[in-house]
């Protein structure tokens, strides 16, 4: 349906998903929407600055308690991230973000990084960081 090459996506899928960053953007947006809360109506928020010099996006916004989290979607390596950061610098009531791509875990100053497999973390991540504050 979507014309892909499925015998690449088995032999290179890191190579695939380079190319095809809307399907992982919706695919972790489909995700955090099954792990929220199932009590409650849930909606994806996205984050735009529209600047006559500069345009920046950050693919998702969640709400933590009184804090919002930015989440950046990358469908390759993501080493780019100046979205995310312009973002958490001008946003002080957000502590940290997170990045969801290709890559291992690991984290570099505020920002959690995390696999594209890995959405549901997203909750274990919040509650430790809840109380440890």
């Amino acid at each position: 349906m979507l014309g892909l090459d499925l015998e690449e996506w088995f032999l290179n899928p890191i190579q695939q998903f380079v190319n095809k960053g809307e399907i992982i953007e919706a695919l972790v947006g489909q995700e955090l929407l099954a792990y929220s809360n199932p009590h409650a109506k849930s909606h994806l928020y996205y984050w735009q600055r529209n600047a006559p010099s500069s345009t920046a996006e950050v693919d998702y916004l969640i709400q933590w308690g009184e804090k919002i989290i930015p989440i950046e979607v990358k469908s390759g390596l993501g080493k780019t991230l100046k979205s995310l950061h312009l973002f958490l610098e001008t946003h002080k009531n957000s502590p940290f973000g997170f990045r969801f791509s290709t890559q291992n875990y690991s984290k570099y100053d505020n920002i959690k990084s995390l696999p594209l497999y890995a959405v549901a973390a997203i909750t274990k991540i919040l509650k430790k960081a809840r109380t440890n504050n």
